[in-house]
């Protein structure tokens, strides 16, 4: 259609209520977007973004670069309209790789059926319709509604949506017009490609119908690729985070051993200073009780003085009272002088006036004496409620000490039940792994005790087989003494050498018998040593690890010693607190004993002011005991002198009767003060307490004060806390805003390398997909498994390389396990070869001593059978010359009896001499044939043991050629695994260089793109 249509068509569809657009001044706007090449990209982790909503970006500062990434890099101009029909595909569409690293993926475990679907959904099915339909597809206008696209996963969201992105009015108005610029140039564009479409000959639509499925088909093999590489990298993320996981998890198990061990050490820490603070507590309570004690007993010491001066006062009142009563009874006895005598009145008023004078006197002196004793009264009243008052300060205060005691054992008992909770719960698990490690002790100590007694019972087989050797030892030492008995029965007789010959040989042979026996038995007991060695060995590897425990043990211990200098630090704190405490207690009763001496002295000063009044009063009394005698001699004298005195006994009555009433009216003057002094003690303490109460709510009150301070402060601070993050928070959002203007330039440079971009992952991916595999088959070379075929499931690729690569791990730790048991079995052997054959080397040195001695003896006896040889022939000619003689006898004759008892002798000696001789030669020729006989087993004894001897050194040198062979094959396949096991981790580096290199070309190009977005 003509352009100017078109464009009136675009500029009034704005205006149009159909759904397919909005109005620029709605709040939403219709996403569009283009199905062309560009837009059809896919990026590694774009199945995983597909699963999450994205972060909305705003696309209002780069509209023609967001067209130009839609169409590929072949953006199109309206003044470029009559260009080549190529020019829309001038350049390969770059794909479109994603902002990894503002966001993860999180939906990365799609099968790879459901990415195949994902991208025919969004690229479209190779072959289906015609190439005309799929180029007019791929080029239509794709206008849809928000909840649309919101169904697909890929449409743009707004900017104030996403929860980092706090917008004002302004700026949302702005984006929104931008946006509504971008929807306007983006129709704009759509109008021009339609007519550039229209434009287009039939034999152009087959050359860009048949480039888009060469370009459909790069694109899919591509999408593959990556989701491939995807997968491997998220496996080996999910494989990292395994072992991040088990390190966790394992310091999770050391931090949770350490929190065991420290709570045991606090349990133990709070159960000492507990133990602490109830011995102080109770200390604290005794010392308390006693001062207490102490002070009542100073209160009831001073009531008891207060008493005794109440009783020494009103015994001063009866003393005055019992006075008044004898001066009334003075002057009734004056009055009945008056009125029985009624001479001499001259004389009579004179004594009178006399004595009304000493009654004046008495009188002022009975006033002064009760003003005295009522000021020394109202001064002791005074001290009294002085002492009451210190008294009821004083009880005032321990009520207030008692009661913060009070609190503080409330609150330490608070804090003790908190602390036995939390101790107890730890002690439970503490007990039972003290209890599960008792039980492994217990077992330990028992398979010990087992291992003892074994090593105990070894020890008596041993002992028994080492007294059989001395037992054998004795024998052969018997037999050699037996043997050297022989040679001296020898040396003495031919006939003792014979028959000890005889004897020696059958002991030989015996003594040979048990030399076998012993051979053997030393075999077995040196074959049961070696086993009772094995046996040693894991009694030392359960003692090692009986060791570690105990290493464990003593490493607890260190740790409870810690917590026990901590719990002597705290409560060292707590005694110096309390120490403190003690000293002010030590202050206020020092106080308290001032106060106490202070009241001592006022009450001894009292008592010297009572003695003082007592004096008075015993001068009253004296005065009193006159004025008594003075009574008695008026008595006497008013007898005599009769009534005369009526009148001024009358009046004497009248004037005691008034003194009478001004005492009664002073008692209640006194009552009075007494009633006013109680009342003002009560109003001063009420005050008292009132005050106390006042100042306790003051206390409340500072307490309410501070914590709403406090909180003020730490309202304010998360108030200057939250104004800092914010500020903090604009500047990022300007900075990142500085820099999204910065990185928009760089697109255009990020666009031209995609393509190198995506060629060198694609080799790199094919690189370490090579690698993989080439691991893969030396890996099952090397282990030699059956099951060759390489898995096309990439976990369980993965899964199996792993588990192969343990496998090689595993033959290396048992091969060179095999290697260390191989040496120390033949070390073993050769000590053990080493210490039979010197054995065999002494023995051999042993029979070749006694071989030597058998020689010397041979030697020894064939000289002495020379001289008996010698001696032989001598007696022989004796013999001979006696025969001679006693034939010549026999021929003549007996000549006398004499002569024939001598020849008769000397033919018995003759015959005792042949017998002698035969007997001899008898011997002599056994024991040559015994000597031979015995040479012959030396010398085949002596070649067996040099046989053997020549089989152990055979034996040995073949040993030692067997371990040197060994030896070099270990080496060399060690050599061998480790240069495999090098050229693999060499190979694993290059591919993880490569990767790195990859993701950070990758992750640097999505920046790029996603800054300049």
């Amino acid at each position: 259609m003509p352009a100017s249509s078109g464009l009136e068509g675009i500029l009034n569809s704005s205006m149009a209520s159909n759904g397919s657009t909005t109005l620029p001044q709605s709040t939403t706007l219709p996403d569009i977007s283009l199905g062309s090449l560009g837009s059809s990209f896919q990026s590694v982790n774009e199945d995983s973004f597909s699963a999450t909503p994205r972060k909305p970006i705003s696309r209002s500062r780069t509209p023609n670069l967001d067209r130009f990434e839609r169409h590929g890099g072949g953006l199109y101009t309206p003044a470029a309209a009559t260009g080549p029909v190529t020019a829309l595909l001038a350049s390969p569409p770059p794909s479109t790789i994603p902002r990894t690293g503002r966001a993860r993926p999180r939906g990365g475990d799609s099968s790879e059926e459901e990415g195949d679907d994902a991208l025919d959904a969004r690229y479209g099915t190779v072959g289906e319709g015609s190439e005309d339909d799929g180029v007019l597809n791929n080029l239509s206008l794709n206008v849809s509604h928000r909840r649309d696209m919101r169904k697909s996963k890929t449409g743009r969201h707004s900017v104030a949506a996403g929860p980092s992105n706090q917008m004002t009015l302004r700026e949302q108005e702005q984006n929104v017009d931008a946006l509504q610029k971008e929807n306007f140039n983006l129709q704009l564009e759509n109008h021009f490609l339609k007519e550039r479409l229209a434009s287009m000959a039939p034999d152009n639509l087959e050359s860009v119908v048949s480039e888009n499925v060469k370009l459909r088909v790069e694109i899919l093999t591509i999408a593959k690729e990556l989701k491939k590489c995807k997968k491997l990298l998220l496996q080996q993320d999910r494989d990292l985070a395994a072992t991040a996981r088990e390190r966790d998890v394992k310091g999770r198990r050391r931090e949770r051993d350490a929190e065991t061990r420290e709570m045991e050490g606090m349990w133990r820490e709070e159960k000492d200073k507990r133990q602490a603070l109830e011995d102080e507590l109770t200390k604290a309570r005794e010392e308390h009780d006693d001062k207490v004690r102490e002070l009542e007993y100073d209160l009831g010491d001073l009531r008891g003085q207060v008493d005794d001066q109440l009783e020494e006062m009103n015994r001063l009142r009866d003393t005055a009272d019992i006075a008044q009563d004898e001066l009334e009874k003075v002057r009734e006895e004056a009055r009945g002088l008056t009125e029985s005598v009624g001479l001499g009145r001259g004389r009579e008023s004179r004594t009178i006036a006399k004595l009304e004078a000493e009654i004046a006197e008495l009188k002022a002196g009975l006033e002064i004496a009760r003003k005295g004793s009522g000021g020394d009264i109202e001064a002791l009243e005074d001290r009294i409620n002085e002492w009451r008052d210190k008294h009821d300060a004083a009880q005032i205060e321990l009520e207030r000490r008692d009661q913060e005691i009070e609190e503080l054992n409330n609150e330490i008992d608070v804090k003790i039940a908190e602390h036995e909770a939390e101790l107890d719960a730890v002690e439970n698990e503490w007990r039972e792994e003290l209890l599960l490690a008792t039980n492994r002790a217990d077992d330990l100590r028992d398979a010990n005790a087992e291992r003892q007694q074994e090593l105990e019972d070894l020890g008596k087989f041993l002992t028994e087989r080492e007294e059989e050797l001395v037992v054998a030892k004795e024998r052969i030492a018997e037999l050699e003494s037996a043997q050297g008995e022989t040679a001296e029965r020898l040396t003495e007789t031919l006939r003792g050498i014979e028959m000890d010959n005889a004897t020696k040989e059958e002991d030989i042979v015996a003594a040979n018998h048990e030399v076998e026996r012993l051979g053997r038995r030393v075999f077995d007991l040196e074959e049961a040593v070696d086993t009772l060695q094995a046996r040693g060995a894991d009694l030392e590897a359960e003692l090692n690890s009986a060791d570690r425990d105990k290493a464990h043990f003593e490493e607890l211990i260190d740790a409870l010693k810690t917590a026990r200098k901590k719990a002597n630090d705290e409560r060292e704190e707590i005694t110096a607190a309390l120490q403190r405490e003690s000293d002010a207690r030590a202050q206020d009763a020092d106080h308290h004993r001032r106060a106490l001496a202070g009241r001592d002295q006022a009450q001894e000063r009292l008592t010297a002011e009572l003695e003082a009044a007592r004096d008075r009063v015993a001068l009253r009394d004296r005065d009193l005991t006159n004025v008594q005698t003075a009574l008695r001699s008026l008595e006497d004298e008013r007898r005599k002198i009769g009534d005369a005195a009526n009148s001024d006994q009358r009046s004497l009555e009248l004037e005691i009767e008034r003194l009478h009433r001004d005492l009664g009216a002073c008692e209640d003057d006194l009552d009075r003060a007494r009633d006013e002094v109680r009342e003002k003690e009560q109003v001063l303490h009420d005050r008292d307490m009132e005050l106390a109460e006042l100042i306790d709510k003051t206390r409340d009150l500072e307490s309410r004060l501070s914590s709403e301070r406090q909180c003020r402060l730490s309202v304010s601070e998360k108030l200057d806390a939250v104004t800092k993050t914010s500020k903090q928070h604009e500047r990022e959002v300007s900075t990142l805003r500085e820099r999204l203007d910065d990185l928009e330039p760089l697109l255009t440079e990020t666009q031209n390398a995609r393509m190198q971009v995506q060629k060198e992952s694609e080799r790199q991916k094919q690189e370490r997909s090579d690698l993989l595999l080439r691991v893969f088959k030396d890996v099952n070379r090397f282990l030699g498994t059956e099951d060759n075929t390489t898995p096309h499931n990439f976990v369980q690729f993965r899964d199996t390389l792993l588990q192969r690569m343990r496998s090689v791990n595993g033959v290396r730790s048992d091969f060179d396990k095999r290697i260390k048991e191989v040496e120390t079995g033949m070390e073993k052997n050769m000590t053990r070869l080493k210490r039979q054959l010197d054995a065999k080397w002494r023995a051999l040195d042993g029979f070749e001593a006694s071989v030597k001695k058998l020689e010397l003896q041979r030697s020894q006896q064939r000289a002495k059978l020379a001289q008996k040889d010698g001696e032989l022939d001598v007696a022989r000619a004796r013999i001979m010359e006696l025969q001679r003689e006693a034939n010549l006898a026999r021929t003549r004759g007996p000549s006398s009896p004499s002569g024939g008892a001598d020849l008769q002798r000397a033919l018995d000696r003759a015959e005792r001499a042949e017998r002698r001789a035969r007997e001899a030669l008898a011997r002599i020729q056994k024991l040559e044939n015994r000597l031979t006989e015995e040479s012959e087993r030396a010398a085949g004894a002596e070649g067996k043991w040099e046989a053997r001897v020549k089989e152990y050194e055979s034996r040995l040198r073949i040993a030692g050629e067997k371990v040197k062979a060994e030896k070099q094959g270990g080496k060399e396949r060690a050599r061998q695994l480790e240069d495999q096991v090098r050229d693999l981790q060499t190979r694993i580096d290059h591919a993880n260089v490569h990767n790195r290199r990859a993701e950070g070309v990758v992750a640097n190009a999505a920046h790029l793109m996603d800054n300049s977005r």
